[in-house]
């Protein structure tokens, strides 16, 4: 929410020393205006325009910000170019010295020849014989004497040859080198001055600005306001982690979570879980009976579990068998449509292409099989009749272990499962042995091998078809690095793929083109090979294969507890037996129904028991833990209805590897609190443990709207947590509130910014306006007389100072609040003494009527953030301080009320403690104020 402080060394003035350094600048100043984050403060006060922050861009101090900003990379940057002048200095001077001389010329000349004849001596498919070659090797190494021992004997010559060496290899090396490195440290400065220079643009808008340049709201990033709810905006605080805590210790319990309304506690339980962790979450409205939570939950676990092996939960529908047959029929033909519409043309095609080869390998290898299948008959007849006779004592008793082995299989689950996976493993290896049969074979087959041998002679063709293939892979690796690159493309762009897939065709069209491949191609084994490939496929996929596992015994243990939860299950049979003079007539009938019934609540509670205690451990295992979540159980009235309704639902609490988590209210927590004093109830023996979720610190605050409103300044932060107290609900309605009425205020004056006067007297305002609506309904339900009536009437005329405010003059809308806020009620039996009931109301409206003018006198006027700077000497100037005051208005108004006097006094304002400083209420205006301007 705060731009960084750049990084600029005292007392040194960085400038640029070049004009590519002041070319690089000017373009990095030219794109960091054009950033959304520069554009979106442009003009939000006079005289921040963009010509006025070029102008300021532009001067030496800031020119030396901004490479402050990159010094590291600049100065890598600079010994780049550096090194390259050097090199190019370098060049200069051997170019100058380096002479035209015979000697040294002739040793460069005889280099590459020297090179040449001992490449084409080493070359394979050379037709020299040995003393050919030894001939040519003599004749290079006297030639190389001749040539090379006089330049090296002359010290002209061998100077001149060294510095011909040197020159060759700094144009050949040292220069491409050089200038590889100085691009890559221009562009690293270049992506580092771009960052550096709008950080230091949004330094400089702000110090056009003036005053409190971030009281000036503007449009940007709010999502995560208009989302209430989702686990993306999820910030850790001090209470998650000290329930994981608690979850990591406790191997099974019951904790209790319990604090103010809309402080995060169904955020809090939502995420509690991990991913392997099983997770039941109950809502308790406020009409629910214990047995109907019970029901609930036992009927929510079945289905979560069921679900959570694969598998689904029955379908309790009113629809006849007919209509879902009839839908399972429709979505099957559904399916098999799209298959037979691509497989019957593939199976053509491909038995058209395979048939030849396929009769061909029958022909040839179908008396091997029926000879081998036959002798395999014939000795296993031969066995079982020797077997029988007592012939072979040995093979007896092998087939009887073999039968004892075969009825012990039947309680191994292990073993059963590898016997019936046997076959499918069978069939996956034959299979795999027809995949990758036929590409074996390719290096066996002489034909083949002399055609691909042979590849290598057509030179041009295979030049031409690498060419190709680099240039293919070119235009990829192309198209990637500049999609990588471009900040709008965030794939490669058609033109490079369609270049990479022409160069690509090409090349297998040169391939293709070349005699030797399409010998290999036409070879008289190919369509054998393709055909045990076709088998090959068709094999592995009926040896993938799999039927439905069985359904696991909890699995089933869930499936019959809904039937039993859910319904009433009633089957009635007859059988009709007729006998006439024409025929004998046999009927049957058979009928079924399924109806809701309240099951009985104690056996409901035993298998509900016993049902998690078989779970638990098997999710334990799994690595996961089962966690079952009643959450608001607050709504259920006071703290006595929540306490009763504990104690009537402890009886499916404390599960072994159950951990239970309750979302409760404060009362309830700190009845556990106060365990093993003299009071004693549902709570000692209900809870293992309690999180107190405590309302955000201002820290917390800001950490929740930098994740939800990365764009919000500080002083619109401290604004919602002052008027919020820190619970995260409000916090959130006021930040999308601030939303609301910038885009109310800005498209009425038709410009993007609002400063924070103008949305904090709204907002404000606003709030009081709602508060004091609702004061005066619950007013209204009292016994009023004339002489008490007064109270009344000053809640309706400052309502009507709230309606009609005027923006430009604010004296009489304070006057009516410090006259509100500073009316203390009277005696008991005093004149004018409102009824006994309305007491309470009228102080709190007094305290909180007290607390909003504070608001008010503190975010309204000018120059925030130096007010605020001059508060922080006292400990109630701290913001939180505010939020604190807030959260006592909920306890009381008079503990509230001292606390308000003292932010205050840190804020420099006025005390109301003296009493009102008017007779009576000032009048309203009679209407809003429409005027630009008021005199």
């Amino acid at each position: 929410m705060q731009n960084p402080t750049p990084q600029v060394t005292a007392g040194v003035l960085l400038s640029c020393e070049t004009a590519e350094e002041q070319a690089a600048y000017t373009r990095s100043v030219e794109a960091g205006m054009a950033s959304l984050q520069v554009e979106r403060r442009l003009n939000a006060r006079p005289g921040v325009t963009a010509d006025a922050v070029r102008t300021e861009m532009m001067s030496q101090d800031t020119i030396s910000r901004a490479l402050g900003e990159t010094s590291r990379t600049l100065e890598a940057y600079r010994r780049a170019v550096r090194a390259l002048a050097d090199t190019r200095a370098e060049l200069a001077r051997l170019r100058s010295v380096v002479r035209v001389d015979v000697r040294s010329l002739a040793c460069l000349i005889y280099l590459p020849v020297l090179v040449t004849g001992a490449g084409y001596i080493s070359w394979p498919g050379s037709a020299l014989s040995l003393w050919g070659e030894l001939a040519i090797f003599s004749g290079l190494i006297f030639v190389g004497s001749v040539m090379v021992i006089p330049a090296f004997l002359n010290p002209r010559s061998g100077e001149n040859l060294h510095n011909q060496g040197n020159l060759i290899l700094h144009i050949l090396l040292g220069l491409p080198a050089c200038l590889l490195d100085a691009r890559r440290a221009r562009r690293r400065w270049e992506n580092d001055l771009h960052d550096g220079t709008q950080r230091v643009a949004l330094l400089v808008i702000e110090a056009l600005m003036g005053t409190d340049p971030h009281s000036v709201l503007l449009p940007g990033s709010f999502d995560g306001l208009r989302s209430a709810t989702g686990a993306g905006w999820v910030v850790a605080n001090d209470a998650s982690r000290q329930l994981e805590r608690k979850l990591s210790i406790l191997e099974g319990g019951t904790i209790a979570v319990c604090g103010p309304r809309g402080v995060g506690k169904t955020t809090l339980l939502q995420t509690a879980a991990r991913n392997q962790d099983f997770v039941v979450t109950i809502r308790v409205p406020a009409a629910y009976t214990p047995s109907d939570l019970v029901l609930s939950t036992f009927v929510k676990v079945c289905e979560r579990f069921i679900r959570r092996e694969g598998h689904e939960p029955p379908d309790f529908t009113r629809l006849s068998g007919f209509i879902r047959v009839r839908r399972r029929v429709r979505h099957a033909l559904r399916n098999l449509r799209r298959r037979i519409f691509f497989g019957v043309p593939a199976a053509a095609l491909i038995t058209l292409g395979t048939a030849a080869a396929a009769r061909t390998l029958w022909d040839k290898h179908s008396t091997d099989l029926w000879s081998w299948a036959n002798t395999v008959r014939h000795w296993g007849i031969v066995q079982a009749e020797d077997i029988w006779r007592g012939h072979s004592i040995g093979g007896g008793l092998v087939v009887t272990v073999a039968g004892l082995l075969v009825w012990r299989a039947r309680k191994a689950a292990r073993l059963r499962r590898r016997l019936l996976a046997a076959p499918a493993a069978l069939v996956r290896l034959v299979a795999a042995c027809l995949l990758f049969g036929p590409v074996v074979s390719l290096p066996f087959d002489p034909d083949v091998r002399r055609h691909f041998l042979s590849l290598g002679e057509a030179t041009g063709s295979l030049l031409l078809y690498m060419l190709l293939l680099c240039l293919s892979l070119v235009l990829l690796i192309g198209g990637a690095v500049r999609a990588q690159r471009s900040s709008t493309a965030a794939t490669i762009r058609p033109p490079w793929k369609l270049g990479a897939a022409c160069s690509l065709i090409a090349a297998l069209f040169v391939f293709l083109r070349d005699a030797e491949v399409q010998a290999i191609l036409r070879d008289a084994e190919n369509p054998a090979r393709l055909t045990y490939f076709v088998a090959g496929v068709l094999l592995l996929r009926v040896g993938s294969w799999k039927s439905r596992p069985a359904e696991p015994k909890l699995v089933t243990r869930c499936r019959n507890h809904l039937y039993q939860l859910r319904t009433a299950q009633s089957t009635s049979a007859t059988l009709n037996l007729g006998l006439t003079q024409a025929a004998t007539t046999i009927g049957s009938a058979h009928s079924s129904a399924l109806a809701s019934i309240p099951p009985n609540f104690p056996q409901m509670v035993e298998d509900l028991r016993s049902l998690l205690a078989d779970i638990a451990p098997h999710v334990h295992r799994r690595g996961g833990r089962t966690i079952i979540c009643f959450d608001e159980l607050d709504r259920l009235g006071t703290d006595k209805q929540a306490l009763l309704f504990l104690s009537e639902i402890k009886a499916i609490l404390g599960v072994p590897h159950v951990h239970y988590l309750i979302s409760v209210a404060e009362d309830v927590g700190a009845a556990f609190v106060r365990r093993g004093l003299p009071h004693r109830d549902a709570t000692d023996s209900s809870l293992d443990d309690v999180v107190h979720v405590q309302p955000c610190s201002l820290a917390d605050s800001v950490a929740i709207m930098c994740k939800r409103a990365t764009d919000l300044t500080p002083p619109y932060v401290l604004l919602a947590h002052a008027l919020s107290g820190g619970i995260p609900r409000d916090l959130i309605r006021y930040g999308r509130r601030i939303l609301e009425m910038h885009e109310d205020i800005s498209s009425a004056r038709q410009a993007p910014a609002v400063e924070l006067t103008d949305i904090s007297r709204r907002i404000i305002l606003e709030e009081l306006s709602d508060t004091l609506s609702g004061f005066r309904t619950l007013l209204a339900k009292q016994q009023w007389t004339y002489e008490n009536a007064g109270w009344l009437a000053n809640y309706r005329i400052l309502m009507d100072h709230l309606r009609h405010a005027c923006p430009h003059r604010t004296n009489d809308l304070v006057a009516a609040l410090e006259y509100i806020s500073s009316r203390t009620l009277p005696s008991s039996g005093a004149v004018g003494e409102p009824p006994e009931e309305a007491r309470q109301l009228i102080a709190e409206a007094s305290v909180y009527t007290y607390y909003t003018l504070t608001l008010l006198q503190i975010f309204q006027p000018d120059d925030f953030e130096g007010r605020r700077i001059r508060a922080a000497d006292s400990a109630a100037g701290d913001p939180q301080f505010l939020a604190e005051a807030r959260l006592e208005l909920t306890v009381s108004p008079h503990s509230a009320r001292p606390l308000i006097d003292e932010v205050r006094m840190a804020w420099h304002l006025s005390s109301m403690n003296a009493g009102p400083s008017f007779a009576s209420i000032p009048a309203p205006r009679p209407q809003p104020c429409l005027s630009p301007t008021c005199t």
